[in-house]
């Protein structure tokens, strides 16, 4: 069951790095500064915590297997 809760932690992360990275890459496309810096806070924080996340869960799932 554990196994089952760490592959969802790291397919949500995933998810939530892949759907937002797209406005990281777009928020430098902006010339108003401060637009530019908004939107990349609003897409980057999302991705920052997908990664970790990610990383957390993977390594979690590593344990795990590394301790049977």
């Amino acid at each position: 069951m554990v196994y089952l809760l760490f592959i969802l932690g790291i397919i949500i992360g995933i998810y939530a790095i892949l759907n937002n990275i797209g406005g990281v890459f777009s928020a430098f496309q902006i010339k108003d500064t401060t637009l530019m810096t908004a939107k990349l806070l609003q897409s980057l924080l999302p991705v920052v915590a997908g990664a970790v996340i990610v990383w957390v869960s993977a390594l979690n799932l590593f344990d795990i297997f590394k301790k049977k």
